[in-house]
């Protein structure tokens, strides 16, 4: 009964845990990917179950992609790598000390501590608080000649990050002779990807821009998207970073396949790219006579003679009063009494150890302790240092600014196609973690060949860390799981949202959308507010249609008086043989009757029933002859 009458709250909270199941569980356990342990066959607990099912890495598989559609391809399949492809720089840091100058990082081509791919390798960042730099040379130099440049790689913080970075450096082709000399100044075209310290988290995009007219370089930045990306650095996930940058100079920047960044780069960079037409003239000077005071001091005013530098802001109340419970022979501030002196304190070293001030419990219930001084009040003659009043400057001409010039450096803006060729990739980084791993480093320009790489490595990768993480048991790690499906379908926004309102609405419309109704009362026989009104209305008319019998008859006179009533009864029944039939005493309708009228009436009914005889049915009125009469046993009478 209750869950038909309740049908709908309970098909929506169904609906809702059905849905946080399949969140929490998308891509459920894969029999060929977790193999239990079936050494017992004794039933074990829940938590033993799930702990017995262990997670077993695939193999990684070589992506079948044709490999001459990139400039750049890293995918780490060789572990030594390093000193061929990879070369580590021997340079030195710029204006450090020399004890942390130099790029002394260590880097390892390996499998990172939690491996989800078997013999899936990548490059790894093993020791922190040091300069890191590795760089490796293009397959061929990437020209802005009308291609998109795709930039794509993976990055996971094994055990997050506190300071440091995890970006690429595309480095301009005529700076990537010599590698090994690779540091924070060597000129690169583009800086990509994650960086972060303390509370601030970013994903860099910046462009190093020349000015074809004077061959200066300048730096533009793309802004940052509001949302917040600390979760990319503490969730120690793997992570696809991914930059377009198409012909049109629309760029658009990626994680994990949701766009965070998109933009122009002729309106979206900061500063701007575009440099302005006109500029202030260098050699126009201001005028010698040019005057850009708006206001000047009246020469003319002068210091009143009652103006009075020497008063004091503040002078004593002359009118305050000590008050009576003041304690002045008593301190304010007491030592401590509980205060002990440290065991280590040595005087000679320490000083003389004394005890901490408190407030003194004396002076608690009091005004003040301590000597009484009147306490201060405003100086009404008080009117400080006297100064000349302004007044508008009669010779006043504006601000100066310089005359406008075209700009000589001026040209037409066209980011992408301005860009240097970029001739390698480069990590250079200081970092405060360790065990960041860079994996599937990709340069292209075609967005579907970097896609596909996509599918073949990072796709299935992260969907073989979910079961990684399932496999734990751990139930931040479901949450975290289903936070991440959110975000990558955000259209379950909408399913969640609808089966959280759903059920509350419904709850709304049944349990606080009733109309009143009447209450039904149980009827009792205690007498109440409204059967005492009924009574007093019915006393009424029994007044109006009856005499008024005395209540304070002797036991004899109440005898005749009963007697009198009956006979008064048959006579009346002998004119009127169908009122005969009728009950002799009224009916109350929301009382009982009072003791003695109930006595009267029932001495009157057994009269009345010994004294006439009834006449036929046939002479009865309808009326008459459904109304029951109530007989009773004669009262006894002493």
């Amino acid at each position: 009964m209750i869950f038909r009458k309740y049908y709908f709250q309970f098909g929506a909270l169904l609906l809702l845990l059905a849905l946080g199941h399949c969140l929490a569980n998308e891509g459920s356990f894969d029999e060929d990917t977790f193999v239990e342990d079936d050494s017992e066959d004794v039933l074990a607990p829940q938590s033993d179950i799930l702990s017995s099912k262990k997670y077993v890495p695939p193999t990684y598989q070589t992506p079948i992609i044709d490999k001459n559609s990139f400039f750049f391809l890293e995918l780490f399949e060789e572990t030594q790598s390093i000193g061929k492809k990879w070369l580590k720089s021997e340079s030195k840091k710029e204006g450090a000390e020399e004890a942390i100058s130099k790029y002394n990082g260590e880097w390892q081509i390996g499998s990172p501590t939690d491996e989800i791919l078997a013999n899936d390798y990548g490059l790894i960042v093993r020791t922190k608080a040091r300069h890191h730099a590795i760089s490796a040379r293009l397959r061929k130099p990437f020209k802005f000649d009308g291609s998109p440049l795709v930039v794509q790689y993976e990055v996971k913080y094994e055990q997050g990050q506190e300071c440091g970075g995890g970006y690429l450096k595309l480095l301009r082709d005529d700076a990537s002779k010599d590698l090994k000399q690779f540091n924070d100044k060597t000129p690169y075209v583009i800086m990509f990807g994650p960086d972060k310290c303390g509370m601030t988290s970013k994903v860099h995009l910046i462009l190093k821009h020349k000015n074809p007219k004077n061959g200066t370089i300048s730096e533009h930045h793309a802004k940052q998207p509001s949302k917040s990306l600390s979760n990319y650095f503490e969730d120690k996930k793997n992570h696809l970073y991914t930059l377009v940058i198409r012909p049109d100079n629309a760029f658009s920047v990626s994680v994990d396949h949701t766009e965070i960044m998109s933009g122009n780069l002729l309106t979206d960079l900061e500063p701007s790219v575009v440099p302005p037409k006109q500029i202030p003239d260098p050699e126009d000077k201001k005028p010698a006579d040019w005057d850009n005071r708006e206001q000047i001091v009246d020469p003319e005013a002068k210091k009143p003679e009652d103006w009075d530098e020497n008063q004091p802001k503040e002078v004593e109340d002359t009118d305050a009063v000590k008050p009576d419970d003041w304690l002045e022979e008593a301190e304010g501030l007491v030592a401590d009494p509980s205060a002990q002196k440290p065991a280590d304190w040595d005087n000679e070293m320490d000083g003389e150890w004394e005890a901490r001030k408190v407030p003194n419990p004396e002076c608690k219930e009091r005004s003040g302790c301590g000597p009484w001084k009147r306490p201060m009040k405003p100086n009404p003659l008080y009117k400080g240092k006297w100064t000349h009043p302004m007044i508008k400057n009669p010779n006043y001409k504006g601000v100066w600014s310089a005359r406008l010039i075209d700009n000589p450096a001026y040209f037409e803006a066209d980011p992408y196609r301005q860009l240097e060729p970029i001739g390698a990739v480069g990590i250079e980084l200081w970092t405060m973690s360790e065990q960041i791993v860079f994996d599937n480093i990709a340069l292209a320009n075609d967005v579907d060949i970097v896609r596909e790489l996509a599918t073949q490595t990072f796709d299935l990768k992260h969907e073989q860390e979910k079961l990684l993480l399932s496999s734990t048991g751990d139930a931040k790690s479901a949450l975290r799981s289903a936070m991440d499906t959110l975000e990558e379908k955000p259209w379950l926004w909408v399913v969640v949202i609808f089966a959280v309102l759903v059920p509350i609405i419904l709850i709304c419309i049944f349990c606080f959308n009733r109309k009143a109704r009447p209450m039904h009362r149980k009827k009792t026989d205690e007498a109440t507010e409204d059967d005492e009104k009924f009574e007093d209305l019915d006393q009424g008319e029994e007044e109006e249609g009856e005499e008024e019998r005395p209540t304070d008859l002797r036991p004899d006179e109440a005898k005749n008086d009963v007697h009198a009533s009956a006979s008064q009864s048959s006579s009346k029944k002998s004119e009127s043989p169908s009122r005969s039939r009728s009950p002799s005493r009224r009916v109350r309708k929301a009382s009982q009757p009072a003791a003695d009228d109930v006595q009267q009436q029932e001495a009157d009914a057994v009269e009345v029933g010994d004294d006439h005889e009834e006449g036929p049915s046939s002479s009865m009125p309808k009326a008459s002859q459904q109304q029951p009469v109530r007989r009773s046993r004669p009262r006894r009478q002493d």
